[in-house]
């Protein structure tokens, strides 16, 4: 699986998004989806995502199985479905309260 980058871009609201209202709801979905999806062969497209270097290195000394990493798939989810998360509790603390 060749995951894409389910980041949330620094300034880009979560919260009362005119162009985009249901954003926060499409990233829960999103995420929803990644978890549900098995993962064998692990790829990003970022070599930083699946920590491309360590295994390329492994790879040239024979590891023939370095990019079979189900583990490794969930935890990046997880770690940014909890980024997700908290920036998104993080704009809805900032949100005027009303009277």
């Amino acid at each position: 699986m060749v995951i894409g980058s389910p980041n949330v871009n620094f300034g880009y609201p979560l919260v009362n998004n005119g162009a985009y209202p249901q954003i926060a709801a499409d990233y829960e979905k999103m995420f929803r989806v990644l978890k549900s999806l098995r993962c064998d062969i692990y790829l990003g497209a970022h070599g930083n995502y699946f920590d491309l270097e360590t295994k390329y290195a492994r790879l040239k000394k024979g590891a023939l199985e370095v990019f079979v990493d189900p583990e490794g798939y969930k935890k990046y989810v997880a770690d940014k479905e909890q980024a997700f998360k908290t920036e998104l509790a993080k704009q809805r603390a900032a949100l005027p309260r009303s009277q």
